[in-house]
């Protein structure tokens, strides 16, 4: 069977989708830390937008609370880096985990309510109105 493989011409050299590990290393210092920093400057001077799952930011606060529970940063610290990350120029995008709950209201023709406005937000912005956030 031959499978369709991805080249690098084919790929969106505009965007850069970038996932938990790396924003943290942003914000932290750890290994590595100069040289996520180095692509993030790369990336906004290139003027690529930056996206990632809605899971994202559950996985940033998820590591970040762990880092504080293993008092590797202070609670302080744990506040800053996510408040640095939450208000970067990155793009959170529905995945599959947000597409469950879509698509089981959209095949019942029922509302969706939910307490993540950034999903609604999303969705919204794709004329998705049956969507609803508890805040409204």
């Amino acid at each position: 069977m031959n499978k369709s493989v991805v080249q690098p011409s084919s790929l969106q050299v505009n965007k850069v989708c970038i996932d938990a590990s790396l924003a943290l290393k942003w914000v932290l210092p750890e290994i590595y830390t100069d040289k996520a920093q180095e692509l993030l400057r790369n990336w906004i001077t290139k003027g690529y937008a930056l996206i990632a799952p809605t899971l994202f930011i559950f996985e940033v606060t998820s590591a970040l609370r762990n880092k504080v529970y293993r008092q590797i940063i202070t609670q302080e610290e744990g506040f800053s880096a996510l408040n640095q990350i939450r208000h970067g120029r990155i793009e959170l995008i529905t995945t599959a985990y947000d597409a469950f709950y879509l698509a089981l209201a959209k095949e019942e023709s029922c509302e969706l309510w939910t307490a993540d406005k950034n999903l609604v937000k999303i969705l919204k912005r794709h004329k998705i109105r049956w969507a609803k956030w508890i805040g409204e």
